[in-house]
């Protein structure tokens, strides 16, 4: 190689890199976006949390109803700890899963597992209250009244925390809608 293609050559080499100042600089401005970012990360997890946690309620609610119409026969939604038998506590705060209850038994047989909906993060907290408490059935005349109310409500929120609260209602005819709370004590009921 000639000596001046050399010369060109590591002035290239030299210009393409960054030098330690600017590398310093770069991590210090991280470092600041990061700081002013972070206090207020916490609350905005939080409430994409509660909406996606309230989405998949909805959408298994939902699913539910879709299916009971399709199928003409009982769909159920229950809280489930393993995505495979209905817990009998009524604590949605572990998953919860749909089936069509073909045999009419209130157990689910593989065969009739729709879906399965994973738990929600630990911090959420549901609570169910009405016809729903302990478990949604659906037909295709709607929500099928399996205790004093004919509707159900669930509530979804975070615990620990004033972060605007979501509900979501299923009237008698099974049809469900969302609508936030405001605060709410997760502990009450």
């Amino acid at each position: 190689m000639k000596k001046g293609s050399m010369k060109n050559h590591s002035q290239r080499k030299l210009s393409t890199g960054f030098t330690v100042v600017e590398l310093m600089v770069a991590l210090a401005a991280l470092a600041i976006v990061i700081l002013i970012a972070v206090p207020g990360s916490s609350a905005m997890i939080e409430k994409y949390q509660l909406r996606s946690t309230s989405n998949d309620l909805h959408q298994g609610l939902s699913l539910a109803r879709t299916e009971s119409h399709a199928r003409s026969m009982v769909v159920r939604l229950c809280p489930s700890s393993n995505g495979h038998t209905c817990r009998s506590d009524g604590n949605w705060n572990h998953g919860w899963l749909v089936y069509s209850d073909g045999n009419g038994d209130g157990a689910v047989q593989d065969i009739e597992l729709i879906r399965a909906f994973k738990a929600p993060p630990q911090k959420i907290r549901i609570m169910a209250k009405g016809a729903v408490q302990s478990r949604a059935s659906f037909t295709t005349a709607g929500l099928k009244n399996e205790g004093d109310s004919p509707d159900g409500e669930f509530l979804i929120c975070v615990a620990n925390s004033k972060t605007t609260a979501k509900k979501v209602n299923i009237d008698a005819d099974g049809w469900v809608h969302a609508a936030p709370v405001g605060e709410q004590d997760c502990r009450q009921g």
